[in-house]
């Protein structure tokens, strides 16, 4: 092997690197804002044509609706909520990537504290001001009160369909 081939393969292998590490600082970079209730940057994460999939909860499709969607959280009365990203699986194709990352979260409202957990799946884009999401989707595991536990019957609390018989 050259020294120019050898240089070459490793700066692919660099180039790699660097996108993956974007792409989890791009994740990180979400769950920041939702942490530190900058629900206002969020939309500047994604591609203009993005859609966002919060499970059974919402549907934004476009950074007009991802903005106003997420500024309407800010709104909430008596809300909290902090979430806990792990295991970002990410894998780089050219200029699109995907990934797959877990969410362990704790959720409040009006006093009532919720355990949340699930996975979300990711398409991403490389655009002109770096990485940005393309679609965003999270599968809710459960959504369940603190002291009901997250194995009973009833996983999903916080869908707006609980409780309709």
């Amino acid at each position: 092997m050259t020294d120019d081939t050898r240089i070459a393969a490793l700066e692919r292998r660099l180039s790699l690197l660097e996108d993956k590490d974007a792409l989890r600082s791009l994740r990180d970079a979400y769950h920041a804002c939702i942490n530190d209730g900058r629900y206002a940057e969020i939309a500047d994460l994604c591609t203009d044509d993005a859609v966002v999939r919060l499970g059974y909860l919402a549907r934004y499709q476009g950074r007009a609706q991802i903005d106003a969607g997420f500024r309407g959280m800010d709104a909430r009365e008596r809300f909290f909520i902090k979430q806990y990203i792990h295991s970002h699986q990410v894998t780089v194709s050219g200029n699109t990537g995907t990934g797959v990352s877990y969410l362990e979260a704790r959720y409040g409202r009006f006093g009532v504290s919720y355990l949340v957990s699930g996975c979300y799946r990711d398409k991403y884009i490389r655009t002109a001001d770096g990485w940005r999401f393309q679609e965003m989707d999270i599968d809710f595991y459960y959504t369940v009160p603190a002291g009901a536990g997250w194995t009973g019957d009833e996983m999903h609390y916080l869908d707006p369909a609980f409780g309709r018989n």
